[in-house]
């Protein structure tokens, strides 16, 4: 029987507009809160608290890479969804959430006598009950992605962060210490998954099925294994550093990759999740593909490489005026780490596309994001001769290999090829040269003055950014100017109101 969420393909172009507008709208809202919380809770508790429920998290981080088995992408790559495959999904997920409790909690004792830390022990017991909600959500919100509906998820995730600032708040200030931070995150995820239960009138089968499983179960395989790779790739350059290297070295370390990838967290994870299931639904059209791909590259480019490129020039007065001198050890592996953050810019929509092509073309990522991982952990390992600054060399020189390997999946999957790249860039990296320059210019010129270096920082920040925005809105090249407009569309439909 045929799901009723198989609409057709009509509209995706608005649609995914529109589901861009509530990601952003919804990303910069839950991120003030969480911010807000987390400065709350920062002066309630104690450094410590925080790294018992940090050292947890590992565990249970790892563990959520199989919590779905990649059977909710699955349901948005598909063309066509039966009631059995959301059957199918909701059974399968259950059996892998209650495996996953069971493991994690069979195994905190031996983890907590591996840090040392027997609080741990409780806290991974509680914090991983986060499995058992898992399957009560994947299917309305892989539907609701599926539909290109993000408007119902902002509100589920909009109580779900005030219902995490309530409750952990209120524990800190009631004395219960890292309980807060256990406790925060439990109730933010229970509020969500109801909230989505109620908002799409969702109800779990009761009788199990696993029917459609077969459908299913070669795509969430290799979109799991994916996962995985990227899980690794992402930690085990922090994991040579800490084995290699001193703790100072990693915290400058990690500030400094933080910094790097910061535009691509904000940019081009909130749009991830709307271009995969844009692309699957037009994944027989190919034209239609590469264009709206070429759209997706300079828009991106545009919002990220221009920040990019400040932070290169500013990173000098940025590090010591914003979180001190001793933290001047990360000024250069910044600068070096924003050009793999550029490309990982390009990558992350890449990656969207591929995966929304197929299974075929999901296995071609599973083997680059292993090599990928393995790359990284030889890299850093050889890097770290020359401490943090010879590591983040390496991780650059691997993102440049691991881009040329993605961009030849896309040109697979789409035939998108080297001058459809330049053809989409070309605008972003004029506007990002640009603000680059005036920047520049403006931080001499307020050095030779003998300006303070906060005053240095916000003279050649003001300047880069005016410079962009001129350069993009009188930008030679069409595109640039269409994504602009498109941006400017979104936006002003989502303050005004309208989805």
């Amino acid at each position: 029987m045929e799901h009723p969420s198989n609409r057709s393909a009509n509209n995706i172009g608005l649609r995914a507009r529109s589901a861009a507008g509530w990601q952003f709208l919804s990303k910069g809202i839950n991120t003030a809160l969480q911010m807000v919380v987390s400065i709350v809770l920062a002066r309630l508790l104690m450094p410590e608290d925080f790294g018992i429920v940090a050292m947890a998290a590992m565990v249970t981080g790892l563990a959520s890479v199989f919590r779905e088995l990649g059977l909710g992408q699955a349901l948005v790559q598909r063309q066509e969804v039966s009631d059995e495959h959301t059957r199918s999904v909701f059974w399968g997920t259950l059996i892998m959430a209650v495996l996953l409790y069971a493991g994690v909690f069979l195994s905190a004792p031996y983890v907590g006598a591996y840090f040392d830390e027997p609080r741990m022990i409780s806290v991974l017991k509680i914090i991983a009950l986060k499995f058992l909600l898992s399957p009560l959500e994947v299917v309305p919100r892989s539907l609701l992605q599926r539909e290109l509906d993000f408007r119902t998820p902002f509100f589920a995730a909009l109580a779900s962060s005030l219902a995490y600032g309530a409750v952990g708040i209120t524990m800190a200030l009631l004395g219960y210490g890292y309980w807060a931070l256990v406790g925060a995150p439990l109730a933010g995820g229970t509020v969500s998954t109801v909230a989505l239960c109620i908002l799409t009138r969702y109800l779990p089968p009761i009788v199990p099925s696993f029917r459609g499983i077969g459908d299913l179960y070669g795509f969430g395989t290799g979109a799991t294994g994916v996962s995985l790779m990227n899980h690794i790739a992402t930690r085990v350059d922090y994991f040579v550093i800490g084995r290699r290297l001193e703790a100072d070295d990693l915290g400058l370390y990690a500030k400094a990759y933080t910094l790097a990838t910061f535009p691509l967290s904000i940019v081009t994870t909130t749009l991830y999740p709307v271009l995969f299931p844009a692309f699957a639904k037009m994944q027989d059209d190919l034209p239609r593909v590469r264009a709206a791909f070429r759209r997706v590259l300079t828009t991106v480019g545009l919002l990220t490489w221009p920040l990019l490129g400040l932070l290169v020039i500013t990173a000098p007065e940025l590090i010591p005026t914003i979180f001190g001198e001793q933290w001047k050890g990360a000024i250069i592996p910044l600068q070096i780490m924003v050009l793999a953050g550029a490309l990982k810019v390009i990558t992350s929509p890449s990656n969207a596309l591929a995966k929304a092509m197929g299974t075929r073309y999901v296995y071609g990522q599973l083997w680059r994001q292993a090599l990928y991982a393995a790359l990284i952990a030889a890299a850093s390992w050889w890097g770290a001769k020359w401490g943090i600054v010879g590591v983040s060399w390496g991780v650059l020189a691997v993102n440049f290999v691991i881009f040329g390997l993605v961009a030849h999946l896309v040109f697979l999957a789409a035939r998108f090829g080297v001058s459809d790249y330049i053809g989409a860039l070309r605008g972003p990296l004029l506007a990002a040269l640009g603000g680059t320059v005036f920047c520049y210019a403006v931080q001499q010129i307020a050095r030779a003055c003998g300006a303070a270096p906060a005053v240095t920082l916000i003279a050649s920040t003001s300047a880069a950014l005016i410079a962009t925005y001129a350069l993009i809105c009188f930008n030679p090249f069409l595109e640039v100017r269409a994504s602009y407009a498109e941006v400017r569309a979104m936006l002003a439909r989502k303050v005004g109101g309208r989805a």
